[in-house]
């Protein structure tokens, strides 16, 4: 290792007290200009320009100036303003693949202002912000220089109308909630599920009765009975209870019934499944009304016809 040599008559003087130049121990290469600098500085043989305590001071307090804005979130609102000005404001804003989800949602979600600038908008975060609304289920967001933003967003797919209680709402086809159901003739044809669990077991059953033609297409309600079985709700308001095991035989019986006596097109309130051996069927109530009249008037005749063969005896 080199000895520290320098030229400068200052470093001649730079002994430790109690010790000799044979002992004088040697600074690290990196520890040397330093060394040199502060000690020219402190003996007054480095001179700083004229007004350079001036601009330290301001560099100092701009600098604080720009820390507070930025932490105070200020910061960003001037560079928005500056660069919307400077010709980046966002002019045009095409959004595609939104069949739920209106161009004010977007806008809303985004929060474009009217000088809004290309420049400041965070990609990342406005993807963030998108999927919080409820059919978003992903999106793109493209930058086009200097004033074009281009949104690509990809919504969730619709399964069912799922009723709990009072609440409507439509969920995926594992059960996920998607959002609350409005009146929309977009939704009026998917299958209406009802009741706890029909929104998480509705896909398997909805698909098993598909594949019944002709009784799928006069279902109008999937009802959840008990988290263990299933009921079908008809267009003409007959109720079909099916079993919890056995669901698949159970409605190849009510298709022969029906092709045999087209119990479907009968006015009848329900018809019951749930017995392997036999089925049951419940009137309605004026069908009920119509049997006991039957019933009372075909009595009375009984009655009036023995009274007629006594009186000719």
């Amino acid at each position: 290792m080199f000895a520290l040599k320098s030229k400068l008559p200052e470093f001649d003087r730079i002994v430790l007290p109690g010790t000799s130049f044979a002992n004088l121990r040697v600074l690290p290469r990196l520890l040397r200009w330093p060394v040199r600098f502060m000690k020219r500085l402190m003996d007054g043989h480095i001179i700083f320009p004229k007004h350079t305590e001036g601009f330290g001071i301001a560099a100092i307090l701009g600098g604080a100036i720009i820390y507070g804005s930025v932490i105070g979130g200020q910061f960003g609102s001037v560079v928005d303003t500056v660069t919307a000005k400077a010709g980046f404001a966002v002019a045009e804003i095409e959004i595609s693949g939104n069949t739920h989800t209106t161009a004010n949602d977007v806008f809303a979600a985004l929060r474009l202002g009217d000088q809004r600038s290309l420049v400041s908008i965070d990609a990342g975060a406005s993807r963030a912000a998108l999927k919080q609304l409820p059919w978003v289920g992903g999106a793109r967001i493209a930058k086009v220089y200097p004033d074009k933003l281009q949104i690509e967003i990809e919504e969730r797919d619709a399964f069912a109308v799922w009723q709990q209680g009072e609440a409507l709402t439509v969920v995926q086809e594992d059960g996920s909630v998607i959002g609350g159901y409005a009146a929309d003739a977009r939704l009026s044809a998917l299958p209406f599920l009802v009741g706890k669990g029909a929104a998480e077991g509705g896909k398997a059953f909805v698909e098993t009765v598909a594949k019944f033609d002709d009784l799928a297409g006069r279902v109008r309600a999937f009802i959840r009975i008990g988290t263990r079985r299933w009921n079908l709700r008809l267009d003409n308001g007959m109720t079909i209870r099916l079993p919890d095991e056995g669901l698949e035989d159970a409605l190849v019986r009510l298709t022969e019934l029906q092709a045999e006596l087209g119990v479907l097109d009968r006015d009848l309130a329900a018809i019951d499944l749930r017995l392997k051996d036999r089925t049951i069927f419940a009137l309605t109530e004026n069908a009920q009304a119509s049997r006991e009249e039957f019933v009372k008037a075909r009595a009375e005749a009984a009655k009036k016809a023995r009274k007629e063969r006594g009186s000719r005896i």
